[in-house]
């Protein structure tokens, strides 16, 4: 499924030009209990496999107050290089490539 256009920012990473997201808001189970921030990124001109990268943070807007982390274009830019090196094909249509990124110290 493609990320929609409206409210995704573009990022180069190594000259190809993709497309990624975060939702506006929080899913319940995000905002309520802080599950993990999640991500989205995709090829910006071509269909293909999207990107699902999971952080081990919370939402910054989460309800229960703890403390947050954003996301960053260099976190993206880092998950996509490393999406990339463990067999994300962005090209090629298919299920969403599933990446966790690390915990940042």
């Amino acid at each position: 499924m493609a990320i929609p256009k409206k409210g995704s920012r573009k990022i180069v990473v190594d000259s190809v030009e993709y497309r990624w997201t975060i939702r506006n808001k929080p899913t319940y189970s995000q905002g309520a209990f802080g599950n993990n921030m999640t991500a989205a990124a995709e090829l910006a001109e071509q269909s293909g496999a999207v990107l699902s990268i999971t952080f081990p943070w919370v939402r910054c807007d989460n309800w229960i107050g703890h403390p947050e982390l954003p996301v960053t274009p260099k976190d993206i830019e880092y998950c996509i290089r490393a999406a990339l090196q463990n067999g994300w094909q962005p090209e090629k249509k298919g299920s969403a490539f599933n990446f966790v990124h690390e915990m940042k110290t």
